[in-house]
């Protein structure tokens, strides 16, 4: 096992140095990062601004200590992390158990043709008149806006009602008389599709400690999917929004109007030419660490994957040996190396130059056993030494005219 480290570490460290001198990039390879970058990216998107995100660097920072200990060839390092690294999986996996799952329904969504537009503005007045009301009579009420991630697994009960955005039915909707007011109304497309639906709570109790149940509700939503909500509070008459995992009291109404505009504009661009630079400033730190990451992933399994291994039969040199001496024996009388490179490393290689020099300077008659080291294979620099077979040789040196 020692060994096997020793000759994974070797391999990983030149394979480091290798492409860090000029990294051998195929377009298929450059495709390869693309692809894992944007997967790297829509990860660190999803679970940004959340508690989940200082878990993550934990675990990318772990990940590089263990090759950290494999380059510095770190046994007790080493030892630690090659037992832990089959639990982190699975730690990794509960862990980010919904983040995962909000991953690959965020993957899924991508590949469906869901039509969805931003309110009109004079469903949007609607919204705000609507508000207004419930506000100043301190009607307690709570709207959720979709976006484009899928809310109704996250979603309980809740009356199917599909009724055209208006003033009476959002006001009859919430009326502390109505048996369903209590509960949320999803607004889509101009339309209420449902009311009295139950939302899941909060996680982030410490953010609505103040707050009643409908905020803890909407700020659950905001939590686990991009939905924006809205709420009304009925002790106080105050409007909140939640929205990107964060609950804000807002001032007043003219604020609230430009939140929900916002909102669908980012939401659901209408204009054919979004503005990249923005795009690109607004997501360049994450741009960033999904290319780095990706490249390493590159670097340890598949552009170290790239290298080959190959087998020579190297003969034996011996010099330096007193004149009144001869080598009159040995035994094996060729040595099998196993070397590691880059295909195109082993067309250069020369294999009349391959060979095992003896230093015998000093050495007596008689029989000996020496043990054959890297520094006494004479072998190109470009290819590591991985395996040698033996790794002694015995040799009978006489004297000269001796007995």
């Amino acid at each position: 096992m020692n060994l096997f480290l020793q000759n994974k570490a070797q391999i990983l460290s030149e394979t480091f140095l290798k492409f860090i001198q000029g990294p051998a990039f195929a377009p298929k390879d450059l495709l390869d990062i693309l692809i894992v970058a944007i997967l790297v990216f829509l990860i660190l998107t999803l679970i940004k601004k959340t508690r989940a995100m200082p878990m993550f660097i934990g675990i990318i920072l772990l990940g590089g200590v263990y090759v950290l200990s494999l380059v510095l060839k770190l046994q007790l390092t080493q030892t630690i992390f090659s037992g832990l690294i089959a639990s982190l999986l699975i730690i990794f996996a509960i862990v980010f158990q919904r983040e995962l799952r909000r991953f690959f329904e965020f993957i899924g969504l991508m590949g469906l043709r869901r039509k969805i537009f931003p309110l009109q503005e004079t469903a949007i007045q609607t919204i705000m008149r609507a508000v207004h009301n419930l506000s100043e009579r301190r009607i307690g009420a709570l709207i959720v806006f979709p976006g484009r991630e899928n809310i109704y697994r996250h979603l309980e009960g809740g009356v199917q009602l599909n009724g055209k955005i208006s003033l009476p039915l959002i006001l009859s909707i919430f009326d502390p008389s109505s048996p369903g007011h209590d509960g949320a109304v999803i607004a889509e497309n101009e339309t209420l599709r449902k009311f009295a639906v139950h939302l899941p709570m909060a996680e982030n109790i410490q953010a609505v400690r103040k707050f009643g149940t409908r905020h803890r509700a909407a700020l659950g939503l905001a939590e686990r999917t991009d939905a924006f909500c809205i709420v009304v509070s009925e002790e106080k008459g105050t409007i909140s929004v939640a929205h990107n995992k964060h609950l804000k009291t807002l001032e007043n109404e003219g604020e609230l109007e430009l939140e929900l505009k916002k909102f669908f504009s980012e939401t659901f661009p209408q204009s054919q030419r979004p503005s990249y630079m923005k795009w690109i400033k607004d997501n360049l730190k994450y741009s960033i660490v999904s290319i780095l990451i990706a490249c390493a992933f590159w670097m340890l399994f598949t552009y170290q994957n790239s290298f080959i291994q190959r087998k020579y039969i190297v003969p034996i040199e011996f010099k330096n040996l007193d004149k009144q001496y001869v080598v009159d024996d040995y035994s094996p009388e060729e040595i099998n190396v196993t070397f590691s490179g880059l295909e195109t490393d082993f067309k250069l290689v020369n294999v009349d130059n391959l060979k095992v020099v003896f230093n015998l300077s000093g050495v007596a008659n008689g029989w000996h056993r020496i043990e054959i080291k890297k520094e006494q294979i004479n072998f190109p620099s470009d290819i590591s030494l991985v395996k040698i077979d033996p790794e002694s040789i015995k040799i009978h040196i006489s004297q000269i005219g001796g007995q």
